[in-house]
Parts: structure tokens; C-alpha cells; sequence
């Protein structure tokens, strides 16, 4: 067995949609197994819980705060504990963004405002990696077809979600291999005990992620094995 990793998790310190502070999902993780995990809140743009009347530089304060509460922790537990965020871009589309940290945030008050793909461009001169969530999620708030955004900008594609249908997984496991693009997997986690009930999902490597440097280089590399277990969240 090798060290295994969770690509998406959300707190309720950013996320509308989590019901967990991020503290909190470090032993629920670790009790599943799990050697860490990115912590990617929904963004701005997205389904957050930020106050609105708040400065930038203070909303951003509470994203990267969230992360090193729950970093805390891992140091504590021996857990890789890494900062990500979930960035919507439109017609309920998302990537999730690694490698970045507080210093990106600050640096880019106007990620909301830019194109995606300006977005995509800025996150790689800083030494991060681009994942599209997702992709063929079918729910009601979604609309009906495929408005994606041009994929040549991202790294990866998430191959599976374990909120996901397997038929929605399937096609983007097909989408991935057809533009050999590298890959990430997780629980899309939002409550700490849907762990011990759902299935439990995400990569599995042959050595342990230092570092934010290390976990991109890692993704690159497409050494991760894809690792899940238990049934569905949806049939």
C-alpha cells in the first residue's frame, strides 16, 4: 500500500454547501486511511459563505485560514494537509486549482473578473496545476448539454468524484484518455461522516507529498493510482 490522497474537500468556513470545519476532516480522513488531502473551498464565484462586506484581502484571509487550521492538525496527526480552491467559471462549470497559495490570492483581486483561461494562464507561471471537476455532472442547476471551457488550458481532468454517478465518471475517464491529459480523484467531501458511510475515493502514490511543489509534479506525472471503495452517494 502507498500513501493515499484526497483531491477535493470542502470546509464550512468557506463552502455554502459543507457542513464540517476543516479542522474536523483531518481525523475523519486520516481514521479512512487517508495519508492527506487538498483542501479546495468553493471560490467567490461559487457556492461560499464569505461575508460579501468583507475587504479582499480579508476574504482571502478566511479561505487561507480555514487551510491552516486544518494544517495544524495534520502536523499533529501526521497527516499531508495541501490549500486548493474550486473555482467556478460558468453554467455550474469548475475547475479545482493546486499549487497556489496566499500570496496568489492576494496577488489576484481580480480572479473573479478574468477570463478562465487568463485564470489557467496566471495559475501556471505561478507553479500550479488545473484540474476540471467534474465534467459531466448531470443535476438540476446544471444546464442541459456540455458548455465547457477550452480544455487545452487545463492539466487534468477529475477521472472520479465519488458524489458522482459511475456513468458521469465513465465519460470523463473516456474524455481524459482522449486528450491524455494527467488525472485527480476524490470524495468531493463536504461532511466528515459521510466517510465511514460512502465510498471513499482518490489517488494513491508510491511516495509521500512534501510539498506543494511535489504534489504538482506528482499530478504531472500521472504515477497516481486511482484508488475507491463503497457504493455511491448517487445511483
Amino acid at each position: 500500500m502507498g500513501y493515499f490522497y484526497d483531491f477535493h474537500v470542502h470546509s464550512n468556513e468557506c463552502s455554502g454547501c459543507a457542513r464540517t470545519p476543516a479542522r474536523d476532516m483531518v481525523p475523519a480522513l486520516k481514521a479512512a486511511g487517508y495519508s492527506g488531502f487538498v483542501l479546495t473551498n468553493h471560490f467567490l464565484n461559487g457556492n461560499n459563505c464569505v461575508p460579501n462586506e468583507l475587504s479582499w484581502e480579508e476574504k482571502m484571509a478566511q479561505y487561507y485560514n480555514a487551510y491552516l487550521s486544518a494544517k495544524e492538525v495534520g502536523a499533529e496527526m501526521d497527516m499531508d494537509v495541501f490549500f486548493g480552491i474550486e473555482y467556478h467559471y460558468g453554467n455550474a462549470q469548475e475547475i479545482l486549482i493546486y499549487g497556489i497559495d496566499h500570496d496568489f490570492l492576494a496577488g489576484n483581486p481580480d480572479m473573479c473578473e478574468i477570463p478562465v483561461t487568463e485564470l489557467c494562464d496566471r495559475v501556471h507561471k505561478y507553479g500550479g496545476f488545473v484540474s476540471h471537476a467534474h465534467p459531466f455532472r448531470e443535476r438540476g442547476y446544471i444546464p442541459k448539454g456540455n458548455f465547457l471551457m477550452d480544455l487545452s488550458y487545463v492539466d487534468a481532468i477529475e477521472i472520479y468524484n465519488s458524489a458522482n454517478r459511475e456513468v458521469e465518471d465513465e465519460k470523463a475517464q473516456a474524455l481524459c484518455r482522449e486528450l491524455n491529459l494527467a488525472y485527480t480523484a476524490g470524495n468531493d467531501l463536504h461532511l466528515d461522516s459521510h466517510l465511514a458511510n460512502f465510498p471513499n475515493a482518490g489517488l494513491e502514490f508510491d511516495c509521500r507529498i512534501r510539498d506543494d511543489k511535489d504534489l504538482v509534479e506528482l499530478l504531472k506525472s500521472k504515477s497516481g493510482r486511482l484508488r475507491f471503495s463503497g457504493e455511491r452517494f448517487f445511483k
